[in-house]
């Protein structure tokens, strides 16, 4: 504990940028798992995945440039920008009666927390360089961002009345106001030496280093898993099994429950005795046999869906403190470049992971796609099994 303490008590950058980090992580956690339900009012199931489709293909566009972006207005300003744009988005959800709007709306929101999210890791990076420190600050990191989404379905289920989304984008809003006077102490943090992705070279590098490819293969499949969940579980509940937003809420708070107990005790043991290959293994493969395992539960039932949804979260808890871990050990932050491409990972899983499940819906019935997504993460533990663990 003394070791996982040091670095706050010796950085007030750290402070700030970790409070912030409680904003950022309220404000997304509030609409992440409500985006979907919400655009299936005005979209088909078919719809709704080519607007995650098309955004994300900006989102992918656009943190391509990020260092770009960085180099010329600051990482400061990037930040402000990227708050100012995401506050007016989500507004725009909050309000609009249109398809057009709110899909419109939709689109920036989702280009634009990406990239917020992508500034909060250069500015994280740059104040934690003690690689001997770096599993423990990314798990407290990860560990303050999932307890903030474990208490969101909760507030969803609290703000919503009468299949009314407007207080839930409403308070999500209200989160980045002081997000906002928080980064204004950030304001003189020099932005890092940045270089610019350069796809070819780039690429180059991940296929040239064998642990790189194979973490951020392990990531990519982990975001996929997170965008089938975020956008076709809350779906499945709601319109197929029947459960209402107040218990599918409650439902959530308790799934994501693994995120908080299980990230820091995980990235501690990563950085002293096990390092992160064992605990990327067995969390794919927890992942992908609880998965599989979802299209066989078609019962309505609070107590079976919450405990299964549970066990799925255990292992991804496992994955993606380890995930972190391990990548940001094998690089620098002026990597600005290698940074960007492994966050493309995220926006690159919203491309495929709609994709596959429409291709999949015009051959099975909706409560199979889940067979699939579980058996690509049992594919995961041939990524995680090659890495060159770091103990």
């Amino acid at each position: 504990m003394d070791k996982l303490l040091l670095p706050f008590r010796q950085s007030r950058l750290l402070n700030t940028i970790f409070l912030s980090n409680i904003f950022i992580s309220f404000h997304y956690a509030l609409i992440i798992y409500v985006n979907s339900t919400l655009l299936s009012n005005f979209f088909s199931e078919t719809q709704v995945s080519g607007l995650y489709v098309i955004g994300s293909i900006a989102n992918t566009l656009l943190l391509l440039s990020a260092s770009k972006i960085l180099e010329k207005i600051g990482i400061y300003k990037f930040a402000v920008y990227c708050i100012a744009i995401e506050f007016l988005s989500i507004l725009g959800m909050a309000i609009s009666t249109t398809p057009f709007l709110v899909g419109l709306y939709f689109l920036i929101h989702l280009v634009t927390i990406s990239l917020l999210l992508f500034n909060m890791d250069m500015f994280i990076e740059d104040v934690s360089n003690n690689k001997s420190l770096t599993g423990s600050i990314r798990a407290t990191y990860l560990t303050v961002t999932n307890i903030t989404i474990v208490l969101g379905p909760s507030l969803v289920a609290l703000l919503m009345f009468n299949n009314n989304y407007s207080l839930v984008y409403f308070a999500s809003c209200a989160f980045l106001i002081p997000l906002y006077f928080f980064f204004r102490r950030l304001k003189d943090v020099q932005t890092p030496v940045v270089q610019h992705i350069k796809i070819k070279e780039t690429l180059s590098e991940y296929i040239k280093n064998k642990n790189l490819y194979n973490i951020f293969i392990s990531n990519f499949l982990l975001q996929l898993f997170y965008a089938y969940m975020v956008i076709y579980v809350p779906l499945y509940l709601e319109k197929y099994i029947g459960f209402s937003w107040p218990q599918i809420g409650l439902m959530f708070t308790i799934m994501l429950l693994p995120f908080v107990f299980f990230e820091l005790p995980v990235g501690e043991l990563a950085d002293e005795k096990y390092g992160e290959k064992e605990f990327l293994t067995v969390g794919f493969l927890i992942m992908g046999l609880t998965t599989i395992f979802i299209s066989f539960v078609t019962v309505k039932v609070f107590w079976i869906w919450a405990t299964l949804l549970f066990i799925t979260r255990v292992g991804a808890s496992f994955v993606e403190i380890s995930t972190e871990s391990y990548f940001f050990k094998q690089v620098n932050p002026e990597k600005s470049d290698v940074i960007s491409f492994f966050r493309i990972s995220r926006p690159l899983s919203f491309i495929v992971g709609p994709i596959l499940a429409t291709l999949t819906l015009e051959f099975i019935p909706y409560q199979y796609i889940f067979i699939l997504i579980g058996s690509l993460m049992i594919l995961g533990t041939r990524y995680s099994l090659a890495l060159i663990d770091t103990k």
